[in-house]
């Protein structure tokens, strides 16, 4: 039996049973969500009132998940790098195919600058640098399951490689580090005292 596998397994599972349960509260406020749900305990759909997630079914991930598995595809088939206008072009893609659904979970605001810049001729390596919201981090997981945090320089430049085109900030890059670090540290054995 191959423990590391299975933990990855339960890292990127873990990462899309996490943002279905969070789906329907997508944008509120804890007290709001506890006036209207109590505790989450279980799947429930996309309220009707809610900008993002309307009309969503109960269990379905949004654009943190999905942008995850794009994260994973780009490091699988190009040998574990992350080429940044080639994430940018993914990731527009995504946007596209999500509106063409009717869908209104798309991109976060630093993301559709960045993505928007890229568009416009910007470099990818200059259009992240105003990212300072969670994208990077929400999307980070794969990169936490690919590359051990150990010598910690690769792995750090592997986190901001997976950041530049979006989120390329101290914060940005510290709080996608932070996240891919925990993942990684599960990854390999470690328990949350660890991460």
């Amino acid at each position: 039996m191959n423990h590391q596998h299975d933990r990855a397994l339960g890292a990127l599972y873990g990462l899309a049973m996490g943002d279905a349960l969070g789906m329907p509260t997508q944008i509120m406020s804890r007290a709001s969500i506890v006036a209207r749900f109590g505790a989450v305990t279980g799947f429930e759909p996309g309220p009707e009132d809610n900008p993002v997630s309307a009309g969503m079914p109960a269990g379905s991930v949004t654009d943190d998940t999905d942008q995850a598995v794009i994260v994973g595809r780009l490091l699988t088939g190009s040998g574990g790098r992350i080429e940044p206008l080639r994430l940018a072009h993914e990731l527009l893609e995504w946007e596209r195919a999500m509106k063409a659904k009717g869908s209104f979970d798309l991109l976060g605001p630093s993301t559709k600058a960045a993505l928007e810049a890229v568009s416009r001729g910007v470099p990818p390596e200059e259009a992240g640098k105003a990212g300072a919201t969670n994208g990077a981090a929400m999307r980070i997981t794969p990169v936490g399951v690919a590359f051990s945090d150990t010598p910690l320089e690769p792995f750090l430049d592997r986190v901001a490689e997976a950041c530049q085109v979006t989120h390329d900030t101290s914060i940005g890059i510290a709080s996608a580090a932070a996240v891919a670090a925990a993942v990684s540290r599960g990854i390999d054995g470690g328990d949350l005292e660890d991460a």
